[in-house]
């Protein structure tokens, strides 16, 4: 794929020393994942019945909001995985620089570290590379209602959750910018793991591209009712024209309806679902992970 730039050119060698000393060549995004949180209490009996109820919601908001393209689909059950976040119990020193690890095991296994950042070059420069086998490093745009960061990780094979930062930096070298705090212990973050189901099947015609939807769904230590709802949609880029105005147009638009669907589905405060669980109060933290 083509490297293309969306924002100006800055030096990324700044921030906490993870960034070698690069010759500011443009970065490229290579896709853009739009996503809001929704009342978690509406899918507490019947998810699929739910998922439909939300898609018939949102094609009256998008018609509102003369959308010139269709949406077609429908939900249906798709992957299920256990996840684990960890960080520093207390400090949270990792996602204070920007930095999250992610554990996933069921319909995939593996193992994510990333780095997050408003900034689009300080992002595409930090260093994510992985030491484990099948990795995958990719950098995206993060949108939700209040807020849009560029995300660039890596995931590789889930061997072993790491104990340290440490160990962490032996599996991941690109966390070699935290060799600072090498010796701290890394928890589960809320002390807790979340079982995240699925539902994926509408996509809308945007033009050059297509806006693929996930409905996320979060189960707190096996929960019976999801304590959370995400819905989102992707956009890839196209390797040849990248992202054309028409399409960069009708995501707003997308992006603007899942934000105010109506019909009470959405939340306030939506900061997405990895500040969710950094916020979330359990009995291990009471008062939250961080504090």
């Amino acid at each position: 794929m083509m490297k293309r730039t969306v924002l100006s050119l800055v030096s990324a060698s700044l921030l906490f020393g993870a960034v070698a000393a690069h010759a500011n060549t443009p970065a490229y995004v290579d896709s853009k994942e739009y996503k809001a949180l929704l009342d978690s209490s509406r899918f507490a009996t019947n998810p699929s019945t739910a998922a439909a109820q939300l898609l018939k919601d949102l094609s009256t908001r998008l018609a509102a909001l003369k959308f010139d393209k269709t949406v077609t689909g429908s939900f249906s059950a798709g992957d299920r995985d256990t996840l684990a976040y960890y960080d520093t119990a207390h400090s949270c020193s990792l996602y204070g620089r920007g930095y999250t690890v992610r554990t996933r095991a069921g319909d995939h296994s593996d193992i994510q570290f990333k780095f997050r950042h408003p900034d689009e070059e300080l992002s595409y420069w930090t260093d994510v590379s992985g030491a484990g086998k099948n990795k995958d490093t990719k950098f995206e745009t993060d949108v939700t209602p209040g807020n849009l960061v560029l995300a660039h990780s890596t995931k590789q094979d889930f061997t072993t959750t790491p104990a340290t930062v440490s160990g962490l930096i032996s599996q991941f070298p690109g966390a070699s910018a935290l060799s600072d705090i090498s010796s701290a212990s890394l928890s589960a973050v809320g002390g807790v793991t979340v079982t995240q189901q699925e539902y994926d099947g509408p996509v809308a015609d945007i033009g050059q591209s297509v806006a693929e939807f996930t409905l996320t769904l979060w189960y707190v230590n096996n929960a019976a009712t999801p304590s959370l709802a995400e819905l989102s949609f992707r956009v890839e880029a196209d390797e040849d024209s990248y992202f054309t105005t028409p399409v960069l147009t009708r995501s707003q638009t997308l992006n603007k309806a899942i934000g105010s669907i109506g019909n009470n589905w959405n939340i306030a405060n939506d900061g997405g679902k990895t500040s969710w669980l950094y916020a979330y109060r359990s009995a291990a933290y009471p008062n939250g992970f961080c504090n």
